[in-house]
């Protein structure tokens, strides 16, 4: 078997379209050039339609604006520039209806500008990643963060010495209000209160009722 394969120009653009990510190629002007891979449905919409056409055609101004920054910004510094952007189908003008992620995603953007070939417009290539179950994931993450954080504070507040009042037993807080102890322990914990009357204060309360046993 030749090991030997020539690597042709229909191998490379068969290998550019199967790249599951999106790669943009835009101009410093923000004209859609070209748009390779990105045959990801589950993440990815297709975008070939936009192929000349200029980011401010298809997006709302302050967006449009936004990504036109980020494309010079990496155009400029002659560096890989990276940028996190929320963006959804309906944002696009002409990806409404398309096969993909529904919703908001997050992505992140690798713009990396290619080197001047003449008198052609300086140009970058925009790679798209979505990380919408990473940034889902951590979002969940820094809620359970908080709901722990905020369960050992409970905890802590519980298990430390609580200033009771030695009449009407009511309980101060951490904000210098006095609470009945049912309102504080049920704001502090997961416990609630049924009322009922023990023994000793039935018999005192209600003698007729309950007579005492001596």
């Amino acid at each position: 078997m030749d090991m030997n394969l020539k690597t042709t120009d229909s191998t490379i653009n068969a290998v550019l379209a199967a790249i599951p990510e999106p790669f943009f190629v835009f101009d410093e002007n923000g004209h859609y050039v070209d748009i390779l891979g990105g045959v990801d449905r589950n993440k990815y919409h297709d975008g070939r339609h936009l192929v000349g056409k200029r980011i401010h055609d298809v997006m709302a101004a302050p967006l449009a604006d936004d990504f036109l920054a980020q494309i010079r910004k990496a155009i400029e510094s002659e560096a890989v520039h990276n940028y996190t952007y929320q963006l959804s189908a309906k944002d696009i003008k002409g990806s409404e209806a398309l096969t993909g992620p529904e919703g908001k995603q997050w992505f992140e953007a690798h713009i990396s500008p290619i080197r001047n070939t003449g008198n052609q417009p300086r140009m970058v290539v925009w790679i798209s990643f979505n990380i919408t179950p990473a940034r889902n994931a951590l979002s969940e993450k820094d809620a359970l963060i908080a709901e722990l954080q905020q369960a050992f504070r409970e905890i802590k507040t519980l298990r430390g010495i609580l200033p009771i009042c030695s009449y009407c037993k009511k309980i101060r807080d951490d904000k210098g209000y006095w609470n009945r102890i049912e309102e504080y322990i049920r704001d502090h914990s997961e416990s609630d209160f049924s009322h009922g009357i023990c023994p000793e204060c039935a018999r005192k309360h209600y003698p007729a009722y309950f007579p005492s046993d001596t």
